[in-house]
């Protein structure tokens, strides 16, 4: 099986955080895409991107940003795959929210603790494909709000008993370093409970990819890459970013062509009898 990969974009003030290193000449290009999220959504689209990964990083240092919510409902309507978001809202109502403008999927964290019927009956309305839940983990335990640490296994048990399907795990030592995943963590989490997972963070290189590809098991079915894919490590972009340099002025006339609601957004919802939508399982 082959692990999908996942384009990470991290949000901040309604700007992309990261911005993409192209060929010489092509600087203002991604530092005015970065500045424009529809557009670096598109981009990896055309990228071949089956699934972008969004994280509101303001929100993660407790920070509300109307910004980064109108982002990425904006991303999710511009492109035809599914965009997950990662963030952390104060409520589960927040969540469905963001559900019902059409954001394909959303990662709760915290909230799964502390309002767990409330993020189960979340699951019912709109699947387990488009709810999952977020794991950043730290020598083995999680943060789940109010100054409390729990064991990274028991809050997997958990989500797994709320009916979640799949986990977004990373590890914050891995987080932006380029130093690979530790195999040891991977295979530890993946034995917890028989989810679907998502890894993320430290991917630095092919070398990285394809030993996880040969020793992970298969419940561990994709990875999020955020600075290796910025940084053009990986041999297949030296191609795109040439063909871009080339068609700079097209690509930034794309945006405005994005307006239109992609049907992705449409996926798995609710019947209109009040039936438990189909879960079509999108990567």
């Amino acid at each position: 099986m082959q692990l999908l990969i996942i384009p990470a974009i991290d949000l901040t003030q309604g700007h992309a955080l990261r911005c993409i290193r192209g060929v010489e000449g092509t600087e203002q290009l991604y530092s005015e895409i970065s500045d424009h999220p529809v557009e670096l959504a598109q981009l990896w689209r055309r990228e071949n991107a089956k699934c972008i990964h969004v994280t509101d990083i303001d929100s993660l240092r407790g920070v509300h940003d109307p910004r980064n919510t109108q982002s990425v409902i904006d991303m999710q309507r511009a492109v035809d795959v599914p965009i997950q978001f990662i963030s952390r809202q104060a409520s589960i109502a927040e969540y469905r929210a963001l559900l019902d403008a059409g954001v394909y999927r959303v990662a709760i964290n915290v909230e799964a603790w502390n309002a767990p019927d409330e993020a189960s009956d979340l699951i019912k309305r709109y699947g387990a494909s488009r709810v999952i839940f977020s794991v950043r983990g730290h020598d083995g335990a999680i943060d789940v709000g109010n100054g409390e640490r729990i064991p990274d296994d028991v809050y997997i048990r958990h989500v797994a008993a709320l009916g979640g399907q799949r986990i977004i795990y990373t590890e914050v030592d891995w987080e932006g370093n380029l130093s690979g995943e530790d195999v040891g963590t991977i295979l530890r989490i993946a034995d917890v409970a028989k989810l679907r997972i998502t890894m993320a963070g430290g991917i630095a290189s092919p070398e990285h990819l394809w030993e996880l590809q040969q020793r992970v098991p298969r419940n561990v079915d994709s990875v999020v890459i955020g600075r290796a894919m910025y940084e053009n490590r990986f041999p297949c972009q030296n191609i795109w970013r040439i063909a871009e340099a080339a068609l700079e002025p097209e690509i930034h006339a794309h945006v405005a062509r994005g307006t239109v609601q992609s049907s992705i957004s449409m996926l798995d919802t609710p019947c209109a009898d009040g039936s438990k939508p189909n879960d079509t399982q999108a990567p």
